[in-house]
């Protein structure tokens, strides 16, 4: 028989996918691989490995189902991981896992084990609302922040969910309830999002392990007036502000320190000839992580969809052709990425 020890380790070396057929071997292999104490080490091993990039592709005919696929780095081969229908609301992927909306229900789905769960509703259904998912590091935990409300002139109300915690969510409290706005990036535990409030726009953060929020952060000025045409993103494992100038030209606002909301700023240029003149509507998503390469989203003059990675410092790039998908007129309008994507032990 081997060792309990020797077979963690083992383990520890098999890929979700196998794990999950793993869990029917017997008895023992199933409680080591679902105790707390397995899954901290497998994703904190994960978290080293070289992260994917996950994207989204909105479909242009019915805008109500979400394709997802999977490039990998460096061999570019990209491939489907589901598609989901029913689901109106932009969709989140947080260190492996998607959070989305599925017939006015939130609904995780893990695209490692292709399984997912509805969450349960906190209360009738409200007509307003905003949802955030986030990732504690430390812990190995995910939680869903959850704004709603009644009508537009009223508050929110924010409740938090722990994924594989008592199965309800929590109030929590709030002393400076401000409408959520943007889209939200998690960075080490971490949620940062936009939101309006009577001076405009602003950063908040919330705290996943402590669901507590933190002071919010102003936006640099001179970002603020390009509202609509920026981003969050991560960027070598800090918060940024991705600035669309133009066609080719971006800002990059990077946080350097939350606590004294120092921001610094990066001028991004595409070198026209790094891509293919077969390709237009080239727009920067976002960064590879943990790294500086651009990734770029075009289409050529049949709508076909691709993702182009660049490397500013070595002047070159590569193309990757997503087999034949169509896009809209501009790919980022129905495309959403996701730059830091890992496989995820959560088993659904």
């Amino acid at each position: 028989m081997i060792p309990e020890d020797l077979l963690v380790e083992i383990l520890l070396r098999v890929p979700v996918k196998t794990l999950a057929r793993c869990l029917c071997v017997s008895k023992l292999w199933a409680t080591i691989i679902r105790s707390r104490y397995f899954i901290n080490l497998y994703q904190s091993r994960s978290s080293t490995r070289q992260p994917h990039v996950m994207f989204a592709l909105r479909d242009i005919f019915t805008f109500s189902r979400w394709h997802f696929f999977l490039s990998s780095q460096p061999s570019l081969v990209t491939n489907a991981t589901c598609c989901i229908d029913n689901t109106s609301l932009t969709p989140d992927c947080v260190n492996g896992l998607i959070c989305l909306e599925h017939m006015h229900r939130l609904w995780i789905y893990n695209p490692a084990t292709r399984k997912g769960v509805l969450l349960p509703q906190s209360a009738p259904y409200k007509p307003f609302r905003k949802w955030y998912m986030g990732y504690d590091p430390i812990n190995c935990q995910y939680k869903v922040l959850f704004f709603s409300k009644e009508k537009l002139v009223c508050p929110y109300k924010v409740e938090v969910f722990t994924l594989g915690g008592q199965g309800s969510w929590k109030m929590i409290e709030v002393e400076n309830n401000h409408p959520p706005a943007t889209r939200g990036v998690c960075i080490d535990g971490v949620v940062y999002y936009g939101s309006h409030t009577a001076h405009g726009l602003r950063l908040e953060r919330f705290y996943v392990a402590t669901e507590k929020f933190g002071n919010f952060i102003e936006i640099p000025v001179e970002a603020s007036k390009f509202y609509g045409f920026f981003t969050f993103v991560n960027y070598q494992g800090k918060l940024a502000l991705l600035v669309s100038k133009n066609i080719n030209m971006y800002d990059l606002w990077v946080l350097e320190d939350a606590g004294k909301q120092e921001w610094s700023k990066v001028s991004i240029v595409l070198p026209r000839e790094l891509f293919s003149y077969d390709l237009v509507w080239l727009e920067l998503v976002g960064f590879v992580a943990g790294s500086a390469e651009l990734i770029v989203t075009a289409r050529d003059q049949s709508y076909h969809l691709y993702l182009v990675y660049v490397d500013l410092k070595m002047k070159r790039s590569n193309t990757v052709w997503l087999g034949g998908i169509r896009c809209s007129y501009r790919p980022s309008l129905l495309v959403l990425t996701f730059t830091d994507y890992v496989e995820s032990i959560m088993f659904l």
